[in-house]
C-alpha cells in the first residue's frame, strides 16, 4: 500500500503553476489523504477550483521577503515548517526541485522524499528522478508524480481548468467593461514577458492593435508589475489614437481568469498569462522566438504558436543571439492578423 503523497509545489511562476496544476488535482482526487503545498500568491486563483483549497498548505513567500525583518521571517518560516511536518508520514514529492524546495523537503521529516535531478539533489531526496525536460513541461510534471497521477486509461488530465466564475466575480468584470463602454469582441493582449528575449517589438504590437481595431475587435492590454506597465506605456505612445483599453495592474488573478472567459481570443509572448489563457479555454495566439515550443507551447486544441519567417543564427538561444532574435522580430503583425482571420473562418 503506497503512502499518501505530500505534493511540494510552491512555484512562484504562473506558467509552471498552471501546467502542473491538472496533475496535482488528479493526485489529490485519487488520494483522500493527499495534501499539496502552493505559493500563497495563487490562493485566490485556487479558490475558483472547488475542493482544492481545502487540501492545500500555503508557502508564505511574500511574508518571507527580506523587507519583513528577520525575527518575523524566522517566526513565519518555523510556523510553516510546523504545518509541513504534520504530514511527515506522507511520501513527499517535490515537483520542481528548486534549492529552497529541496531544503523544505529535507526539513519536512518525511522519510521518503522524491525529487528531480538537480545540483545537490542527493542531499534533499531519498529518491532522485531523471526527468525528460526536453519534453513539454506539462508531461514532466506527470512523469514525476508517477503512479499518484496515473489513470486507468493511461491518458493525461485535461489541460484546461474548470474555473468556477461566480456571479460576484463575473459582475465585477461586467462593470469594468461597461465603464469603458466596450461592446466589441475582446482581444486580451499580454505584451510583457519574464525576460527580454521573449518580447515582441512594441511597434509590432501597436500595428497589431490598429489592425485588430479595424477588424472590429477591442484590444485590451493585460499584465502586472512595473515591467509590463512600461512595456504597455511604450506601445500606447506609438498609437495615433486611443483605440485600446489598459487593464494592466487592475485585475487580480481571479479577475484575469474571468476576463479570459469573456474574451474572444488571447495574443501574447511566452508568459504565465499565456498559459492561464490556454487553461481557461481561450483561443491563444502565442508569439514565440527562441523559447522551445516543444517544452513551453500553450496547450489546448485552440492554441496556435506563431514564429517569424526569418532564419536565426545556428547558436541562437535564450541567453545569446547574434541576430538580435530575428526569429521573433521577423514575425510581422500581418502574419498574426492573417492567422487570426484564418482560424475564425
Amino acid at each position: 500500500m503506497q503512502q499518501a503523497p505530500l505534493l511540494l509545489f510552491p512555484t512562484h511562476y504562473l506558467g509552471n503553476f498552471v501546467l502542473g496544476l491538472p496533475w496535482v488535482m488528479r493526485a489529490l482526487a485519487g488520494e483522500p489523504e493527499a495534501v499539496a503545498v502552493f505559493d500563497t500568491a495563487f490562493r485566490p486563483l485556487l479558490s475558483l477550483l472547488p475542493g482544492v483549497e481545502a487540501r492545500a498548505l500555503y508557502y508564505p513567500r511574500k511574508q518571507l521577503a527580506k523587507d519583513q525583518g528577520f525575527p518575523r521571517r524566522l517566526s513565519r518560516y518555523l510556523g510553516f515548517l510546523g504545518e509541513l511536518r504534520r504530514y511527515r508520514g506522507h511520501c513527499l514529492i517535490d515537483l520542481e526541485g528548486e534549492r529552497f524546495s529541496g531544503v523544505l523537503a529535507r526539513l519536512s521529516g518525511c522519510r521518503r522524499r522524491i525529487g528531480p535531478q538537480a545540483k545537490h539533489a542527493n542531499r534533499f531526496y531519498s529518491e532522485v528522478l531523471e526527468l525528460d525536460y526536453l519534453a513539454h513541461r506539462f508531461t514532466a510534471f506527470g512523469e514525476i508524480l508517477g503512479p499518484y497521477a496515473a489513470s486507468s486509461d493511461g491518458k493525461p488530465p485535461a489541460s484546461e481548468l474548470d474555473f468556477q466564475i461566480g456571479p460576484a466575480l463575473a459582475g465585477r468584470i461586467e462593470r469594468r467593461l461597461a465603464e469603458r463602454r466596450i461592446t466589441r469582441p475582446l482581444v486580451a493582449i499580454h505584451p510583457g514577458a519574464s525576460v527580454s528575449y521573449k518580447l515582441w517589438p512594441g511597434r509590432h504590437f501597436a500595428e497589431l492593435a490598429q489592425g485588430l481595431h479595424e477588424a472590429g475587435y477591442q484590444p485590451v492590454w493585460v499584465g502586472a508589475g512595473p515591467f509590463d506597465t512600461d512595456v504597455i506605456a511604450g506601445i500606447e505612445a506609438l498609437l495615433p489614437e486611443p483605440l485600446s483599453v489598459n487593464f494592466c495592474n487592475l485585475l487580480d488573478l481571479p479577475e484575469l481568469a474571468a476576463l479570459f472567459r469573456k474574451a474572444a481570443l488571447f495574443i501574447g509572448c511566452d508568459s504565465g498569462p499565456m498559459h492561464l489563457a490556454a487553461a481557461a479555454g481561450l483561443p491563444v495566439f502565442a508569439l514565440f522566438g527562441p523559447s522551445r515550443e516543444a517544452i513551453w507551447a500553450p496547450l489546448g486544441s485552440h492554441s496556435t504558436v506563431l514564429r517569424g519567417e526569418g532564419a536565426c543564427a545556428p547558436d541562437c538561444d535564450a541567453w545569446h543571439c547574434p541576430n538580435d532574435y530575428h526569429c521573433l522580430r521577423s514575425l510581422a503583425p500581418k502574419m498574426v492578423l492573417d492567422s487570426i482571420t484564418a482560424t475564425a473562418r
